[in-house]
């Protein structure tokens, strides 16, 4: 319970953000291209920790490698959803994968901050930031696939 009242406050609006964001990916829904030109800067969000880490070099190798599996998955993925592409916008079906990178790297960097609180030792290992890498770095990969799978198709009447 402390880990949760220990948090800073801007945590819990993040939070409801990123919920509603995600749940009403689960929905059909035309965006600007813009939107998905910035979804591989999801990727760079995690980066500072990594580079923080006392074994960043084997985390950030973790981190590449990782996000080429998620890459490549959410690529493939994204072929289901896209429906249209005209006019600077996209038109996409409603999925859960949204919602579920989203929560998987606010969960990551949430449990990160509690384990700096709580048990800091821990992140000195390599182990960890092994982990910590893979985790983000599937995660930030699928939104970057499915971003690449959109830019590159073509446009539909």
């Amino acid at each position: 319970m402390m880990i949760l009242t220990s948090a800073p406050l801007w945590v819990w609006p993040l939070l409801a953000l990123l919920l509603l964001l995600g749940l009403r990916s689960r929905q059909e829904r035309t965006l600007p291209m813009t939107v998905v030109y910035l979804l591989p800067a999801i990727g760079l969000l995690t980066l500072p920790t990594l580079l923080a880490l006392p074994h960043a070099g084997i985390a950030l190798a973790a981190h590449l490698v990782a996000y080429g599996a998620g890459a490549t998955a959410g690529y493939r993925l994204q072929g289901r959803w896209l429906l249209a592409k005209a006019g600077g916008r996209v038109r996409i079906a409603g999925e859960n994968l949204t919602l579920a990178g989203m929560m998987t790297l606010f969960s990551a960097k949430f449990v990160h901050g509690a384990m700096m609180a709580a048990a800091p030792a821990v992140l000195s290992g390599w182990a960890y930031g092994m982990a910590f890498a893979t985790v983000t770095g599937l995660a930030a990969g699928l939104f970057g696939g499915r971003a690449l799978r959109t830019i590159m198709a073509p446009r539909t009447a």
